[in-house]
This record gives C-alpha cells, structure tokens and sequence, in this order.
C-alpha cells in the first residue's frame, strides 16, 4: 500500500526512528504544496510524546536559520520564501514551547524558540539572544 504525502507526514511523527527525518517530511510537504499551514496543522494534531520529540529536534535545527531570518532550507518559492518563514516561526513561538516544555527541552533552546516571536531591537538587546553573526 502506498501513502500519501500527508500520511507519510503523520507517520513520520509517530515513528521514533523515521527512515526520513520528520522536520524533512515537513520541508518536502511544503515544498509540493507551496504552504505550510496544513502540515503545521498535521504537526500539531499530533498530541504525541514522539511527536514531540520530533518537534524538539526540528526546533534546534531551525533556530539559527530562523533567528537570523532565514528560512532553514533552500525553497523554490523564492517569493513564497519570507511567507513560509513568517507563518513557521510564529507556529513555533506559538506553539511549541508548553509541548517542549513538558519533554525536559533544554532552557536554551526555549528561550530561542522565544527570542523567534520577537522582532527588531526586542530580539537583538534580549539577554538571551546569542551572540553570534548571521
């Protein structure tokens, strides 16, 4: 039986060892479908312990790309790119924390995940923001 793109997605979420990484199921999903809002929703339907992990995962691989306004992979929607940047980073300010929270995630990573929401000076002077060039 073959899976859909959105089925593979969910069982990329609930597989503790996934043959493809969940954050890169998410990536290709949007770039087939040139959004992220419903894989997002996907994401966060998943109310699961290896769910969550996964999103820890993704959180610490995305938050130097994001912080410095990047989006975390190369996208074929260059005009779409700033777009999906937006709506990912504010998902993940949103949304993760409590559930990273209640997984033990490392202080640092939800201060980044934090540091995200904010914009301009109040990111930048924020005492938890790294100190690093991007």
């Amino acid at each position: 039986m073959r899976l859909s793109l959105g089925q593979r997605g969910r069982a990329s979420l609930r597989d503790p060892s996934p043959a493809v990484p969940a954050h890169e199921v998410l990536t290709l999903c949007a770039e087939a479908s040139a959004t992220l809002t419903p894989w997002l929703g996907v994401w966060e339907t998943n109310d699961h312990r290896v769910a969550d992990q996964h999103l820890g995962a993704a959180a610490a691989r995305w938050e130097y790309d994001l912080l410095g306004d990047q989006l975390p992979w190369d996208t074929w929607e260059w005009d779409n790119a700033d777009t999906l940047r937006t709506e990912l980073t504010s998902w993940l300010a949103r949304y993760a924390p409590a559930r990273l929270r209640a997984q033990d995630a490392p202080d640092e990573l939800l201060h980044r995940i934090r540091l995200m929401g904010l914009t301009g000076p109040a990111r930048w002077s924020d005492p938890h923001c790294p100190n690093r060039h991007y």
